[in-house]
């Protein structure tokens, strides 16, 4: 009967998303007789109105969007359908895509300083990485938002900015200044009369001083900012809010109270797609269950909550499991013992049947596991002694072109000062011609001193030898940068000095990409990044070329002789080198090497 009715609402559910979706996509049929900038009006305007509902039809109609906009070249718009993109996913819980298209988004409107919707991006970059748990990160973007809605007079955004960043001084356990950040934003919204953001600052306030213990101060303003979320109908906010308050219940030991609101919180969440709330209320609700002795219904929770997670297995979730399912069995068997000790065997046997069943299932992912590092270890091996194959010959083919340099250039110019050395004694006698020799003589050495000059600024570049990484990168741009090709430089936590083969291999990389797309992108501008941490050193070069196909490229084998160099290099460094291209796109290199990498 309970497989009956959970196929019956998983049918149900899948045919009312499909009317949904249907009713939306007639809708957009409708616009089929309209022009394409009717309908990219037509897509955010609808977007933004839907931002918190519906989240997998606004990534269809975001992704038509996008390619509309891309085909108009629209940048602005396309920036908007992108950060609209990335929010959809990541209210659906999928933060890895939501970053993905935030970065692409924030390449185009970061050059917009004061646009509204370059502070909307800010905010949800900050949001992302307050989610991540990265809070210093988060509370630069929150800064950067609140710069930009200081200088356009937006108090809506202001007030935002102080609700959200209260938030993370929350999670940094600075209740004081979350609570006071949220009391500006309410004060802010009270005077706009704006209910949704009051909802937002009351509800934060609340969760704080559950936080504090202060319950019914806690419960007042939790009540308060329901009762607004229910005048605008906001039912994503309302599923928050009721999440909250089965929190403070649950805190307050009102375990009927908690339930409750879980539960109205979950079938929103479930109705919206809204798969992270949805998790945090299974999990919730496991842990309530299990806190009033319902360990069946504590195991079924949480067995929901783990079907949302990834797929990855995980060990800890496992012994979480485990752990209550074995609560609740005992609870079980002290039942059965006092109605009926006949059943205890047949509980036994059924018990140590599963706990046997979970230990093999468990040593035979242990064995599979153990195949697997094994045979990635193998490769990567192989792949070690195939990069450092790679580097000996590199440097084999650098020293070889060296000696010719030598034998040919240097020496042939040596030789020929002997010569004219050797003609000096004879011509002691006659000074006219003694002089013109000496001339040649001194000619020939300077240009053999010229030649040395510069074979050791191509072993070790010059700019290198006096000064930092960073000094020679700007450098090396001043030298580049020209009115038809503006080069952006950008470094972050860059050291006075690094390790020589990774400063050597970072600047000739460098180089080689500007030379390459000055001789074949036919770029207007580049765009490079390099940031540094204490495990790490990475850069990106981005151009806005023509761009070309990669896969082609590489089945052509003639990718360029400098940068598969400079490739081996990177991994014999035991670090990554990623090329992306598309025809009409530009360019993107990415370079990442550890900096302790022994």
């Amino acid at each position: 009967m309970q497989k009956f009715l959970t196929f019956f609402c998983v049918i149900f559910s899948f045919i009312c998303c499909n009317h949904f979706f249907n009713a939306q996509q007639t809708k957009i049929d409708g616009l089929k007789s309209k022009n394409n900038k009717e309908k990219i009006q037509y897509y955010r305007s609808y977007l933004e109105a839907n931002e918190t509902k519906d989240f997998i039809n606004n990534i269809k109609i975001s992704t038509v969007a996008i390619e509309l906009s891309s085909k108009e070249k629209d940048d602005f718009s396309k920036a908007i359908f992108l950060r609209l993109k990335g929010k959809s996913y990541y209210l659906s819980g999928k933060l890895d895509s939501a970053n993905v298209y935030y970065f692409q988004s924030y390449t185009i409107l970061e050059k917009q300083h004061l646009s509204l919707q370059t502070a909307k991006l800010c905010m949800d970059i900050g949001q992302l990485n307050r989610k991540l748990k990265n809070y210093s990160k988060s509370l630069v973007y929150y800064n950067k938002a609140f710069e930009m809605y200081k200088q356009m007079k937006n108090e809506e955004g202001l007030a935002t900015v102080y609700n959200e960043s209260g938030v993370v001084f929350e999670y940094m356990g600075n209740y004081d200044e979350a609570i006071n950040r949220y009391k500006k934003s309410l004060e802010i919204q009270q005077k706009r009369n704006d209910l949704v953001g009051q909802g937002y600052a009351l509800e934060f306030i609340g969760g704080v001083l559950i936080l504090e213990k202060k319950f019914p101060l806690a419960e007042k303003y939790l009540l308060e900012s329901l009762e607004i979320r229910k005048k605008t109908k906001d039912n994503f906010a309302i599923a928050l809010n009721y999440n909250v308050l089965g929190n403070l219940y649950i805190n307050q030991k009102k375990y009927n109270l908690a339930e409750h609101f879980f539960v109205l919180s979950n079938t929103i969440a479930k109705q919206s797609n809204y798969l992270d709330l949805e998790k945090q209320n299974l999990e919730s609700l496991s842990q309530l269950y299990k806190l009033t002795g319902k360990y069946e219904q504590a195991y079924n929770m949480l067995e929901q909550s783990k079907r949302l997670n990834d797929s990855i297995f995980n060990i800890n979730k496992l012994k979480q499991i485990e752990e209550i399912s074995t609560q609740y069995e005992t609870a079980k068997k002290d039942k059965e013992i006092l109605a009926n000790k006949s059943k205890l065997l047949k509980r036994n046997i059924a018990v140590f049947s599963l706990l046997g069943l979970l230990l093999l299932t468990f040593l035979l992912f242990r064995i599979r596991q153990h195949r697997q590092n094994a045979k990635h270890q193998k490769k990567l091996m192989l792949q070690q002694d195939l990069s450092a194959k790679a580097v000996i010959d590199a440097e084999d083919n650098e020293r070889k072109r060296m000696a010719n340099h030598l034998h040919d250039g240097v020496g042939q110019l040596l030789a020929a000062t002997n010569l004219n050395l050797q003609v000096l004694e004879e011509l002691k006698t006659d000074n006219n011609k003694f002089d013109k020799v000496m001339l040649k003589t001194q000619n020939i050495l300077h240009e053999a001193m010229a030649e040395v000059r510069t074979l050791s600024h191509q072993i070790m570049p010059n700019t290198l030898m006096k000064n930092s990484l960073s000094v020679a990168l700007k450098e090396l741009i001043d030298k580049t940068n020209s009115p038809k090709l503006n080069i952006n430089l950008s470094i972050e936590g860059l050291q006075e000095k690094l390790n020589d083969a990774i400063e050597i291999v970072m600047y000739r990389v460098i180089q080689e990409c500007i030379n390459n797309i000055i001789k074949h992108a036919d770029a207007s501008e580049i765009t490079i990044k390099i940031q540094q941490n204490n495990q790490k050193i990475s850069a990106e070069i981005i151009d806005n070329g023509k761009g070309f196909d990669v896969q082609k490229k590489n089945q052509q084998n003639n990718g360029g002789i400098g940068l598969e160099n400079m490739k081996s290099r990177i991994e014999f460094l035991k670090g990554t080198y990623h090329l992306q291209s598309t025809i009409g796109q530009g360019t993107k290199v990415q370079i990442l090497i550890p900096i302790n990498h022994e």
